[in-house]
């Protein structure tokens, strides 16, 4: 791993530097630390931080809330805003469709899009 594996401006959030799967530019797991690609730029890394952040967010959201607010998830499906999401294969059922995860139209990925 290169780098600090915390992020310098907060010196709160645990980033760590790791071999993804090419389509793979980042994941935010629910300890509050963020992997990132080892194989991207430093803009696509600051970017997927970004983004990252945005769901660590929503996590904390979630618990602050009692699962009201925010999100949520675990193997087999994703909760978000008090509604549940199955999940499968890379998957989430959204409005009918299985869709690839990380998909802009997910209402959380909208968010964490924005904020890149």
């Amino acid at each position: 791993m290169k780098g600090a594996p915390y992020c310098k401006e907060t010196l709160h959030t645990p980033v760590y530097h790791m071999p993804m799967d090419d389509n793979t530019r980042g994941m935010a797991t629910k300890n509050g630390s963020i992997l990132i690609n080892e194989k991207l730029s430093p803009l696509q890394e600051q970017d997927t931080y970004n983004h990252e952040k945005t769901h660590n967010l929503q996590v904390k959201e979630f618990q602050a809330s009692n699962g009201e607010k925010g999100m949520d998830y675990e193997d087999d499906y994703l909760l978000f805003d008090g509604v549940k999401y199955p999940r499968k294969d890379g998957k989430i059922l959204y409005e009918g469709q299985w869709r690839e995860e990380g998909w802009p139209g997910f209402k959380w990925e909208k968010e964490a899009y924005q904020n890149q």
